[in-house]
């Protein structure tokens, strides 16, 4: 799938149900389709092949379902290039708005490089402790926490 399907599947699938859940469960203030994670879920799994820039174009839209779906694509290829990978955690996490796309980078973005990537991580999460952004703040608990349980 290209971006242009990518984003024509989108619009199909859109709720305005869905759209006002998110709206009010996750308050960031980004623009929102309402499409369900399920549908998001299904398309990350129709991406069979490493495609980077594919992930870069759907996060920079800054809308939050395509910025989510761009965090699932990424995690299903971190093992395949581990330090575009961090490179592109460190890029996206720069401007994270909300809790559920901090969430998902910090989960599902990185999961099949944790173990492999934990000193790069951890030199990562670091940067983000003394900043005055609370989102930042949580990637690195999100991080660290993960790890040290062995979650990731």
């Amino acid at each position: 799938m290209d971006l242009e399907e990518i984003r024509k599947s989108l619009k199909a699938a859109a709720n305005e149900k869905v759209k006002l859940s998110f709206e009010k469960f996750v308050p960031s203030g980004k623009k929102m389709s309402g499409v369900k994670v399920s549908v998001l879920n299904n398309i990350a799994g129709k991406i069979k092949e490493i495609d980077f820039d594919l992930v870069e174009k759907l996060w920079g839209n800054g809308v939050f379902e395509e910025q989510l779906l761009a965090v699932k694509i990424l995690g299903n290829f971190a093992n395949k290039d581990p330090e575009r990978t961090i490179k592109l955690v460190e890029k996206f996490s720069k401007n994270i708005s909300d809790w559920a796309i901090c969430d998902a980078l910090a989960i599902q973005g990185i999961r099949k490089i944790a173990k492999d990537k934990q000193k790069e991580i951890f030199a990562l999460s670091k940067k983000y402790i003394s900043s005055k952004k609370l989102v930042a703040k949580e990637i690195r608990y999100y991080i660290i926490n993960r790890i040290k349980s062995g979650w990731l």
